[in-house]
């Protein structure tokens, strides 16, 4: 039996980040997120839930990836492709969603996922320094 698109991807940030799918212990929802390890926080959501929630025409559930853009303009680009959505559960402009069905080819899930991962680390440019007072 093959792999799922989801197994892959979760076989990959495994062997890519070092990080396992972490369930949200307050959650009724069917979530698991990735969290990145120096900052906490998330660079990837899967969500499970029925395909109308999503807008998706069709019957059952849909599984999808939420993976956050930096770009405004190519997450925009990106929801206007088959198989993308706004971001869910967050509207905001840089995240989107990937329906996991096949639609959005596995090789181009992976870049949004490493540049989700790059977008959500620990910054290291611009970080405020303790100034060291002198003693005269």
């Amino acid at each position: 039996m093959s792999e799922s698109i989801r197994e892959k991807l979760d076989r990959y940030t495994r062997e890519q980040y070092g990080v396992e799918p972490e369930i949200l212990p307050f959650s009724r929802e069917n979530y698991e997120i990735y969290r990145h390890a120096s900052s906490g926080k998330w660079f990837a959501v899967f969500i499970v839930k029925e395909r109308a929630v999503f807008g998706l025409p069709g019957e059952g559930e849909a599984e999808i990836l939420s993976v956050k853009i930096k770009d405004p303009f190519y997450a925009d680009y990106l929801m206007q492709q088959p198989g993308y959505l706004r971001g869910y559960p967050s509207s905001k402009w840089n995240w989107v969603s990937v329906v996991l069905d096949g639609s959005v080819p596995f090789d181009e899930i992976l870049p949004l996922l490493d540049e989700s991962y790059a977008a959500t680390k620990t910054k290291t440019k611009n970080q405020k320094v303790p100034l060291i007072k002198h003693v005269r």
